[in-house]
């Protein structure tokens, strides 16, 4: 009689488990969904993550202006024996190039979708939950490269640019500094004593911050010549020579016993001279008689490769009398 009652219980069972069977295992498959959402709450641990990197990723018509690495603080849940850090987190936040507005910051929004995390950590938030960025079209111009020198050579020598290959290159970059940019400098073409002669040399251009050229080098012929200088001696006493065994006259001068002097030279030994190794003179050795004379000027100058460019004045007058 009791396994009669226990099958009858059965069949009831199983008719009842068949009776709208998907219905009730898609229940099932929700309730037992709502047991470990509320039983994960439960054991869940609210934490902030500090330092937690956030790339921003531009459209290709759009440049940063200050570009620098995003951190956030993140707001998340996990399990309380789950250990996380900030190296296990990172946001990934897209800009939106409809939303750009010319001349206006960009607020980016952040949301809990835009950051990854690893299996069993829930995002929240994120402190602050908005970056800011200075956004500006991307532009690109050709601007002529300009050669920059470090150190020097000697005094005797003086460098120039013959040429430049390619003269120009495209730099691209924010509008507004590619805009007004005149110019690109190369790195420091390095320069010394010992340099006599031409050269060539591969320069590296130095790119503006937040820009890129192309191309990155450039190729100068740099010219090497000798560097000529001249340079003034204002107001020197001009001595008067004389023969040593001849008639000894007074002499006395009509104009200034005075003269400015221009010397030339290699610039190493023109920068040397001082006013006491120039020298203006007045030959009167072959005259033998009294009289007024209008002599030329001369005038000695210490060390070699220096000339006397010019006296003034040439002309001098002087009386001599017995």
């Amino acid at each position: 009689m009791n396994l009669l009652r226990g099958g009858s219980f059965t069949n009831k069972l199983v008719q009842f488990v068949k009776r709208d069977f998907w219905r009730k295992l898609i229940a099932l498959f929700f309730a037992l969904l709502l047991y470990f959402y509320v039983y994960n709450e439960i054991r869940s641990t609210p934490q902030k993550i500090d330092s937690v990197p956030v790339d921003i990723t531009l459209p290709p018509g759009l440049m940063d202006v200050d570009p620098k690495p995003h951190f956030v603080t993140l707001h998340i849940k996990s399990n309380r024996n789950t250990t996380v850090s900030a190296s296990m987190l990172r946001g990934r936040a897209s800009v939106d190039y409809s939303r750009y507005i010319p001349g206006k910051p960009y607020v980016l929004t952040l949301k809990p979708d835009d950051f990854m995390s690893p299996f069993g950590v829930r995002i929240e938030g994120s402190d602050p939950g908005e970056i800011v960025l200075n956004l500006q079209p991307r532009m690109s111009r050709d601007v002529p490269v300009r050669v920059t020198f470090s150190n020097q050579l000697s005094k005797d020598y003086r460098s120039s640019l013959a040429s430049c290959i390619p003269s120009m290159v495209r730099v691209t970059g924010p509008e507004q500094l590619i805009r007004d940019l005149k110019s690109v400098s190369t790195q420091p073409i390095p320069l010394s004593e010992n340099v006599t002669e031409g050269f060539e040399y591969v320069a590296t251009l130095d790119a503006p911050n937040g820009t890129t050229i192309s191309p990155g080098t450039v190729t100068c012929q740099i010219d090497v010549v000798r560097n000529f200088e001249q340079r003034s001696f204002a107001a020197l006493p001009v001595q008067l020579l004389t023969h040593a065994g001849g008639k000894q006259f007074k002499t006395e001068f009509l104009s200034s016993p005075q003269v400015d002097v221009v010397v030339r030279g290699l610039a190493g030994s023109v920068s040397a001279l001082s006013a006491s190794e120039v020298r203006p003179y007045l030959d009167i050795s072959h005259i033998d008689k009294p009289g007024i004379y209008e002599i030329s000027a001369g005038c000695y100058v210490k060390g070699e490769g220096l000339d006397v460019k010019e006296i003034r004045p040439g002309l001098l007058k002087v009386k001599i009398t017995e």
